[in-house]
């Protein structure tokens, strides 16, 4: 199946060995809406998706549905 990434918000982690998202800075930089449309999505078409590899943590939104995809696109285009 293929898959289509958004990049969402990317940040550097902490030194620690848990990774947590700040839920409300990713609010702050997607906007309320745009989270909440994203968490209403069924998870056989889209998911948030934590990303890490030795520098950053990447959080993006994965879609299965290409219709979704563009419904995503025309809705949040920057």
């Amino acid at each position: 199946m293929k898959t289509n990434k958004v990049v969402l918000t990317k940040w550097l982690p902490s030194e620690g060995e848990y990774i947590e998202i700040d839920w409300p800075k990713v609010q702050k930089t997607i906007g309320r809406e745009h989270l909440e449309w994203l968490l209403r999505q069924s998870k056989s078409q889209c998911q948030l998706m934590l990303e890490r590899n030795d520098m950053h943590c990447t959080l993006v939104a994965d879609f299965y549905d290409e219709r979704l995809l563009t419904c995503y696109h025309l809705m949040w285009a920057k």
